[in-house]
């Protein structure tokens, strides 16, 4: 126990030395400026500062120390009396955040509460500067339009110079109320500025935290003034007026929209950017505002919009690609009759519909959450309703460079079908032909496989016939090798009688008969014993010529004592019956020769295949002799393989030198020897 208490003592000390050496993060900008490898270490961190933005929703704050802002996480939800301008006394430790370094709290405590500091003025220039995140800023911009779909938050859009962003508000009816009444008015925001960003912490977007609308100030109080002219549709931002001077335009509702309205009036058609209105297609409507720029027609950010009578629902105007003007048609009600192509889902989970009219290729958009009927298939002939939104792939959009469009439908009622494709649609064509195509592949398969066992089949019966032919060449050398013997009997027999009839009055002669006969009678054994040696052996068949080789010499020369040795140089290829069985004999001859007359150590035998010819080559380190002379009487070997040569139309020749050895070579011809019917394919 005592020496556990040894150990354990100085190990606690080290710890409390290493963590009074982590020091305190007391300013937001120490968080700020650490590398996200650093703040993941959970630093400890304990400031003070104001809260600047509140979510209860998400158990959020923002902070600000007078200098710099910061996200914070809570570990529960906040006290109601935590709002903005609460100071609070905050510890927790460091995160990395996706951005910015965060805190996460674990325990604060509330100081007081003061009015929010004085917000830094900022201008567009600055709004995409990476610092500014988390800042408490103020900034100029005009409300354009407001998204209350989300429960938890209304989205107002704003645009900062031609720059436009996101205002994340809290939701309720007053929220809305004051926006719909600030609508593309000057107006100043005084929020948190919020990041969008990707994976590698990089700026890819701007919104601002609002905890409420009441931090959107109109910049001006609308005076009382004249009422603003009226114009028809298509005297918007002409040559003699300004995008600041409020006009007054009246027509019918066309379509009504998520962030405002279509009208059809005097001129033509209009888009009025407003808050959302429940107005339907029919209504009647006045609305003022500030005309703006957008692509082949101006648009109307509305700060104003009342209905004024009632009529009957516009009919949509027909529309023909091919053969009329499309610029007038900018944001109309039309009616298109086309082919459907295909249907596909778009990024807003919206169902879109890709169709031809004539030459024309376009897109009709479903809003999210709609489908299409079941029976509606690619090839059916439909007519589309909907709002024309005209587009070009030029980079000024001049009417003169309209090369497109497409139509945004409200509801399925949009969709006529007039005619069904034919049974053979495109889908059930390529089913067609992948089945054509199966049934074609499988019968390659079978005639593939057939071939295959045909092509076996065929093989089988020329290994048959091959193997008929060797047994013929057997019998026909055994045939030749039974006259061969006979005639050597018959030699022997005249030898007998010689001797016989010369016993008396020449014994000398007649023992030399005797003599030769004898010598005739050994080598007619010898030849008879390996005539049929070679006629049993499968060895031809089952090893080839240079297994053959080795089946039947190195018996012989493991009689002698001496080393044998048995190489195969080239790619071998196969030879006729005949020409293997006269090679095999030359060999066999040879080295029985070597080892009766030579007494040599070693034997070397070498089977050489080149393209042209067949080498056979015997050498060994025996006495030699002089191939010049004669052979003794008696010694048929060198003639038994100069006749084998002559057979194969090969070149025999031998070197051998008294008391120097012997090599016995022979060349083979290969247009002689190669079995046609396997051509050979050399490799060097």
């Amino acid at each position: 126990m005592r020496h556990l208490l040894i150990t354990l003592i100085p190990l606690t000390l080290l710890i409390a030395n290493a963590t009074a050496q982590t020091p305190v993060l007391r300013e937001i900008t120490e968080v700020r400026a650490l590398p996200p490898e650093q703040a993941a270490r959970n630093l400890p961190v304990e400031i003070e500062a104001i809260v600047t933005f509140i979510n209860p929703s998400l158990n959020t704050i923002i902070l600000n120390d007078g200098r710099e802002g910061i996200y914070v996480t809570l570990p529960k939800p906040a006290q109601p009396e935590i709002r903005n301008g609460t100071i609070l006394r905050l510890t927790g430790h460091t995160q990395p955040g996706g951005f910015l370094p965060i805190i996460a709290a674990e325990k604060w405590l509330i100081l007081d509460q003061q009015p929010t500091p004085t917000p830094k003025r900022i201008h567009a220039a600055e709004l995409f500067s990476p610092s500014l995140d988390c800042q408490w800023v103020q900034v100029s911009a005009i409300v354009t339009g407001a998204n209350d779909d989300d429960d938890n938050i209304i989205i107002p859009t704003a645009e900062i110079s031609g720059w436009t962003v996101r205002l994340l508000v809290p939701p309720g009816e007053k929220s809305l109320q004051h926006i719909a009444h600030i609508m593309q008015q000057p107006v100043t925001i005084t929020g948190v500025v919020g990041s969008v960003f990707n994976d590698q912490r990089q700026l890819v977007g701007r919104h601002f935290f609002l905890t409420s609308a009441e931090q959107i100030v109109p910049t001006e109080t609308p005076a009382p003034s004249a009422e603003a002219p009226l114009r028809a549709v298509n005297e918007l931002l002409r040559s003699d007026s300004n995008s600041h001077t409020r006009v007054r335009v009246r027509g019918i509702v066309t379509r009504p929209s998520s962030d405002g309205l279509f009208i059809r009036g005097e001129g033509g058609s209009l888009f009025i950017r407003s808050v959302s209105h429940q107005l339907t297609p029919g209504t009647r409507i006045e609305a003022e505002g500030f005309a703006a720029v957008a692509p082949f027609r101006p648009v109307l950010r509305a700060t104003r919009v009342t209905p004024v009578g009632q009529a009957l629902a516009p009919q949509p105007l027909q529309m023909d690609p091919a053969g009329q003007d499309l610029s007038p048609l900018q944001s109309e009600l039309v009616a298109v009759e086309a082919t459907l192509q295909a249907l596909r889902t778009g990024t807003r989970n919206e169902t879109v519909l890709q169709c031809r009219a004539r030459d024309w290729f376009f897109e009709a958009i479903l809003p999210p959450g709609q489908t299409t009927p079941t029976r509606l298939v690619a090839g059916s002939r439909i007519q589309l309703v909907g709002i024309c939104e005209l587009t070009t792939t030029h980079a000024l959009p001049f009417s003169q460079g309209i090369d497109g469009f497409r139509l945004h439908l409200s509801h399925l009622d949009d969709i006529t079908i007039l005619q069904l494709p034919p049974w053979w649609t495109l889908p059930r064509l390529l089913w067609a032909l992948a089945i054509i195509a199966a049934v074609a592949l499988a019968f390659f398969t079978w005639a593939s496989l057939l071939r295959r066992r045909v092509s076996e089949q065929t093989k089988t019966i020329r290994d048959q016939i091959e193997r008929a032919a060797v047994k013929d060449e057997r019998q026909r050398i055994a045939r030749e090798l039974h006259d061969t013997i006979e005639q050597e009997l018959a030699g022997l027999s005249i030898q007998l009688r010689n001797a016989r009839q010369r016993m008396l009055s020449a014994p000398d002669q007649a023992g030399q008969s005797l003599s030769l006969a004898e010598q005739m009678l050994r080598h007619c054994r010898e030849e008879a014993r390996t005539s049929i040696r070679d006629l049993r052996s499968a060895a031809l068949e089952v090893r080839g010529l240079h297994g053959a080789l080795e089946e039947l010499l190195t018996p012989t020369v493991n009689e002698l004592g001496a080393h044998f040795s048995l190489q195969s140089q080239g790619q071998p290829y196969p030879l006729t019956g005949p020409a293997e069985i006269h090679l095999l004999r030359i060999a066999h001859e040879a080295v029985v020769n070597a080892s009766r007359h030579a007494s040599p150590k070693i034997i070397q035998v070498t089977l050489q295949f080149e393209p042209d010819t067949i080498t056979l080559e015997i050498r060994d380190d025996g006495t030699g002799f002089d191939p010049a002379q004669s052979p003794p009487r008696g010694h048929f070997g060198l003639l038994g393989m100069r006749e084998r040569s002559n057979k194969l139309h090969a070149t025999l020749t031998i070197d051998s030198t008294p008391g120097k050895g012997t090599t016995i070579r022979i060349i083979v011809p290969a247009a002689s020897a190669r079995r046609p019917s396997q051509p050979a394919t050399f490799k060097p």
